[in-house]
């Protein structure tokens, strides 16, 4: 399963708003945010405010205003996120451009690609915010490799 960008970029947001946390300043404009990311602010702008409506970040207006986690953000379990954040669309779909032909009946791989979604929701269920954010805040000596490509 691949995430979309939003959540990966959500994802991320979380992750610095963590680490400004711990500082003097724990509120980051959506400018710095993005720059932080490397996003489209106005992209940031969107994601920002979608965390605002799940309730893991708080805006604060005014001069000395920003973006902020919530309290509860670092308790929030990864997996509950990414089911709010992500599309409620299928893997796969069905219908187009050409419709399946097996579209009418009760479909085993549609019901199985449901299920893996939902596994791979699961097995981020016991991951929180705060894991996240500790991660973030670590030193990096080397990079980690996962078997994907990696550019320096």
């Amino acid at each position: 399963m691949q995430l979309t960008r939003f959540s990966d970029l959500g994802l991320r947001i979380l992750m610095r708003l963590g680490e400004a946390s711990a500082t003097d300043s724990p509120r980051m404009t959506v400018a710095d945010l993005a720059d932080a990311i490397e996003a489209p602010e106005t992209h940031v702008a969107k994601i920002v405010s979608r965390l605002a409506g799940i309730g893991v970040v708080r805006s604060v207006r005014g001069r000395a205003g920003g973006v902020q986690l919530a309290e509860s953000a670092p308790s929030l379990s990864v997996g509950r996120l990414l089911r709010e954040m992500e599309p409620k669309t299928p893997v796969i779909d069905c219908s187009a451009p050409s419709p399946c032909p097996y579209l009418e009946g009760d479909c085993l791989l549609r019901h199985r690609l449901a299920a893996a979604t939902e596994a791979f929701y699961r097995s981020l269920d016991d991951l929180h915010v705060a894991d996240l954010i500790a991660d973030a805040s670590r030193p990096r000596d080397t990079p980690v490799s996962l078997g994907l490509p990696h550019t320096p």
